[in-house]
């Protein structure tokens, strides 16, 4: 292993690292610049579609986050008078 690569597993080993729900977190766009950087031979996109499908595997499709505007919505349809 380089130093390079030593120093970039340091610091990011020092890093908070944010949980909900007892499961680490990360935002997609972290996730995929930080392996863009480690694999920089790699298409960007086909990145992006690797990251996709262990997401998808990990979850089962079923998010473990989601905005809260997507609650907000929700609510307005809950709120609807049933027809």
């Amino acid at each position: 292993m380089d130093d390079s690569a030593l120093e970039r597993v340091s610091a990011r080993a020092s890093d908070a690292v944010p949980m909900i729900d007892g499961v680490e977190v990360a935002s997609f766009r972290e996730v995929v610049q930080r392996l863009r950087d480690d694999f920089p031979e790699e298409d960007p996109l086909h990145v992006e579609a690797v990251v996709l499908r262990e997401w998808e595997a990990f979850s089962a499709g079923r998010p473990l986050v989601v905005p809260t505007a997507v609650e907000e919505g929700a609510r307005e349809i809950l709120d609807q008078p049933l027809v």
